[in-house]
């Protein structure tokens, strides 16, 4: 079988990659490294970058792409990372070509869609990252050639995609009524190649945020959270706020950390979670009843945050509190990556899929 994985979302294609080569599947990922996070592991781009001429960026953005489409013909089974793989402009285009030239076209649900935005908006999820975040949703609300098509090219996606297939529970929320919706299946990460470490924190415990679509990921609650512990704690605490780093200086920084403060927006865990859980951390990110339940779980080593000020304080001082627990917390985080998210396991999970197994 020949797979071709489209775009990047944090590590998952890189990691998923690594999983279906382990089971020795013909797989090949064309990336752009998931922008400024230069996440490594693609064998070709999607389009050139870094050109600071106008006319060339235009260029390799939009047209460069659909003259070598040729490379992208040819594979069993073609995932895109999201709906939004190309630009809104040629978008449609590219998908319509990659499914005619290509057995079965899958979409992972992972990113900011149009779905997602309806669930949100219709008050299925609650609160969300659209949550006093105009910049994040105005693409699906407002005017404009560019906005209208994004919306079209989502839905063109979704319909003619042989299946969809969420990667946790708020996205599932957002397509679930979707007839070619396939069953959630967990994020995968290759925690051999994360070292881990006993997590023995020294005077100090170490609480780290790093910035990353701080509307998104909840920073301002964060932050003011950070702020209360700093100035409660100032000789049991040090906070470290700080973001948009390249994959392996964000990897470097984690290390030097006890706690990882991931997000308070989301219902569940992500890749930054999955990355912090490998080394050893104690994770405080998205890990809430609904999320746990459509994983079949019924616990994680995540210890749950939302986006209220004083709900963050309260589960930083219950690490406080049970620091002799923290190096217990981050073996137990260690070894949950390893089943949970074994990387060969889920890649098992996307071929009993794709090869027509239980949806």
């Amino acid at each position: 079988m020949k797979i071709l994985l489209v775009g990047e979302f944090s590590g998952f294609y890189l990691n998923l990659k690594q999983g279906l080569q382990e089971l020795g599947v013909e797989v090949t990922l064309a990336a752009n490294g998931d922008g400024w996070k230069k996440i490594p592991g693609a064998d070709f781009s999607l389009f050139r970058t870094g050109d600071t001429k106008k006319l060339k960026k235009i260029y390799y953005k939009l047209m460069e792409p659909i003259l070598s489409r040729k490379k992208l013909y040819g594979y069993d089974v073609v995932m895109l990372v999201n709906e939004n793989a190309y630009r809104p402009y040629i978008n449609s285009l590219m998908v319509k070509l990659l499914k005619e030239n290509n057995g079965s076209l899958y979409v992972s649900v992972a990113g900011n869609c149009y779905s997602l935005y309806r669930a949100w908006r219709d008050g299925k999820l609650g609160y969300y990252i659209y949550d006093n975040n105009p910049m994040k949703y105005e693409m699906y609300t407002g005017g404009g050639l560019r906005r209208e098509m994004t919306r079209r090219t989502e839905l063109y996606v979704d319909r003619i995609a042989d299946g969809i297939i969420p990667i946790m529970y708020e996205y599932a929320v957002g397509v679930r009524e979707l007839p070619n919706c396939r069953r959630t299946i967990p994020l995968p990460i290759n925690a051999g190649k994360t070292e881990y470490r006993a997590n023995r924190p020294a005077d100090k415990i170490v609480f780290y945020h790093g910035i990353l679509r701080e509307k998104d990921k909840g920073t301002d609650y964060i932050r003011q959270a950070f702020e209360i512990i700093q100035n409660k704690y100032p000789h049991d605490v040090e906070t470290v706020i700080c973001g948009r780093l390249p994959f392996q200086e964000y990897l470097e920084v984690l290390r030097k950390t006890n706690v990882l403060v991931d997000q308070c927006k989301e219902h569940c865990w992500g890749m930054n979670a999955c990355y912090g859980m490998a080394q050893g951390k104690v994770v405080l990110g998205g890990s809430s009843r609904n999320s746990l339940k459509e994983f079949g779980l019924e616990k994680s080593p995540v210890l749950h945050v939302k986006p209220d000020v004083k709900q963050i304080v309260s589960q930083m001082e219950y690490v406080l509190e049970n620091r002799n627990r923290i190096e217990e917390w981050g073996y137990e985080s260690r070894q949950f990556v390893e089943t949970f998210h074994d990387y060969k396991r889920i890649a098992q999970e996307y071929l009993q899929l794709w090869s027509g197994g239980r949806k």
